[in-house]
């Protein structure tokens, strides 16, 4: 009866850190793996998972069972992709090495996610988990959380929630008191505590978006980018100008709207100025995505088909947001209750994304067949 230790690395650690071509099947491939991501990261937690796969591997051996190691990897962006890749994976070990049973080893639950893929495919006759051992001390301890927050994966799941509720508080808290000292003048200043206590909340979402997406690196690029462009004589810099002066006059149009009609709440504040600006939002992002569409057929004599996928979704989603609004406004008294527009806006908004996933496939299937045709010339 075969036995197959089986890794698995969901998000492609190994490959990524390494580039080591994966199914990899054996035990001395595995451990030379192992040794290498160790060596380009020695606190990556696949690095125990597949020594101790290669621990139980030995002790299996001694004991005289035909047994089998290997290590199979997903994808970066973990979901339907990366488990697609593994099953992939995963079959070519079953196929080379045809075990009659197999044991996960894995450095976690998220890991533990592709146990059912395995065992639809194999008997799986046992789990096991590898933690790593941590010194009890403070000092540690505070180290630890420090590492497993800087990990993607752990910003995107806790973080970021955690820096949206920030955001959002602190902008209404924001929002409320400049509603109330449009309206009431300096008398509405014994509210800045409160003011300083929503801004200090927004500061912090912010920050903590900001260093989750690397939007400072990000900015320093796009500086780059435009100092290039500048130099280049790009066409796409126009058209960025005007889409960020769109931007600018519609917010301060929107907010003259609202010191205008007096509004106060919060509520209806975000309502008028989004239903303000959302349109001239909207034609300042295809401007700018125009600008970019000119300038990659222009500088390197390409055309961006996407743009008009991107284009489709962004009106699609206006659409379906304004029906939204619509309503919404009806519903707090801010316009007459009816159904009838914002059906018709939702149903356009829907209608428009199913083309632009008509447009996307079409695209994706004309970018398969040229690569094909490549491969095979």
């Amino acid at each position: 009866m075969r036995k197959l230790i089986l890794c698995a690395d969901r998000d492609d650690d190994i490959g990524k850190k390494t580039n080591v071509k994966t199914p990899i099947i054996g035990r001395e491939k595995n451990l030379q793996a192992a040794i290498k991501l160790g060596l380009e990261d020695p606190e990556d937690s696949d690095t125990n998972s597949i020594f101790s796969a290669i621990s139980l591997y030995d002790d299996l051996k001694e004991k005289g069972d035909d047994v089998e190691i290997a290590t199979i990897c997903g994808a970066p962006s973990i979901g339907y992709t990366s488990d697609q890749i593994l099953s992939k994976e995963l079959d070519q070990v079953l196929e080379k090495v045809r075990p009659d049973s197999a044991i996960l080893v894995t450095d976690g639950a998220e890991d533990e996610y592709i146990s059912p893929i395995i065992s639809s495919k194999v008997d799986l006759s046992h789990i096991r988990t590898v933690y790593v051992k941590q010194s009890e001390s403070v000092e540690n301890l505070y180290y630890l959380f420090v590492k497993i927050f800087s990990e993607r994966k752990t910003q995107r799941k806790i973080l970021l929630p955690i820096s949206l509720a920030l955001l959002v508080y602190g902008f209404f808290r924001m929002l409320a008191l400049l509603g109330d000292l449009a309206i009431e003048g300096v008398s509405a200043l014994t509210g800045l505590p409160g003011f300083s206590l929503g801004a200090i909340f927004f500061i912090l979402g912010l920050y903590i978006v900001i260093r989750i997406y690397e939007m400072d690196r990000k900015a320093f690029e796009l500086y780059t980018k435009m100092r290039r462009s500048l130099s280049e004589g790009s066409v796409w810099i126009p058209f960025a100008a005007v889409a960020i002066l769109i931007i600018i006059f519609s917010s301060i149009r929107g907010w003259n709207i609202i010191v205008e009609d007096e509004i106060t709440t919060p509520l209806n504040i975000t309502l008028s100025f989004t239903t303000t600006v959302i349109w001239w939002w909207i034609g300042a992002v295809f401007l700018y995505e125009l600008g970019r569409l000119i300038d990659t057929y222009i500088t390197q004599g390409k055309i961006r088909w996407s743009f008009w996928a991107i284009l489709l979704t962004l009106f699609a989603l206006t659409f379906i947001f304004w029906g939204a609004l619509d309503y919404i406004q009806g519903l707090v008294g801010m316009e007459e209750v009816s159904l009838t527009p914002a059906f018709l806006s939702i149903t356009l908004g829907l209608l428009i994304a199913v083309l632009a996933g008509l447009i996307q496939r079409s695209f994706k299937k004309r970018q398969n067949d040229i690569e094909e045709t490549v491969s095979d010339s």
